[in-house]
């Protein structure tokens, strides 16, 4: 298996597309920045007191499927994923006039939805007994899925995304989640496209197509 270094080709790339990752010349990517669409994010948002709500395959589906529509209607680009049991990490670069905080609200909202309809369909009193007793203590709706907020690092060189890009494949073969063995096994994240030039459970966009010499 070649390493996300040899896949990506990155030894020798400064730039995204032309864009120059160090004309800002920053030791360190900045935690939620202003909202730039010329550059790419790597976001991370989790469950209520990281509960694990999307363990339930039927969770982790419904919040695929939210990926897909956004990324369909032009919201953004998906250039890399992973669902966990209690929280998503996302690679992606947003198109105006949906920027970042309106399109994370709007998929929340509707995640959030789905995902109480789901429990009550399928009679799973635990969690929905659980998220609405969170939603009582955050005062602002009945039930609440997600965590206020959420983290967005801009994605300022070369090295900074190989190394979240690694991350996020990685994640679910750490030892407190041993969920696979593999990065390319786990089927809710985009490792196996990545790793084996496999399709992912729903469509992404190719980093690869970015790179520039």
């Amino acid at each position: 298996m070649a390493n996300l270094a040899q896949v990506l080709r990155l030894r020798h790339y400064g730039n995204i597309k032309g864009i120059e990752l160090f004309r800002k010349a920053k030791a360190m990517s900045p935690v939620n920045p202003s909202f730039d669409p010329e550059n790419l994010y790597f976001i991370t948002t989790t469950s209520v007191n990281r509960s694990h709500l999307f363990t339930p395959d039927k969770h982790k589906q419904i919040i695929a499927d939210s990926l897909v529509y956004m990324r369909q209607k032009g919201w953004f680009n998906l250039y890399a994923f992973v669902i966990m049991p209690n929280h998503i990490h996302l690679i992606v670069k947003f198109f105006s006039p949906y920027n970042l905080s309106n399109v994370m609200r709007d998929f929340k909202k509707y995640t959030s939805k789905q995902i109480v309809r789901n429990c009550r369909a399928e009679n799973l009193r635990e969690l929905l007994s659980y998220i609405e007793s969170a939603g009582e203590a955050g005062a602002k709706s009945q039930y609440k899925v997600w965590e206020e907020g959420y983290d967005v690092r801009e994605v300022f060189s070369i090295s900074f995304l190989e190394q979240k890009l690694d991350y996020i494949h990685h994640n679910p073969c750490q030892p407190h989640w041993g969920l696979v063995e593999k990065p390319d096994d786990y089927l809710w994240s985009s490792a196996c496209f990545y790793m084996e030039d496999r399709p992912t459970i729903i469509d992404i966009d190719d980093l690869r197509e970015l790179l520039v010499p």
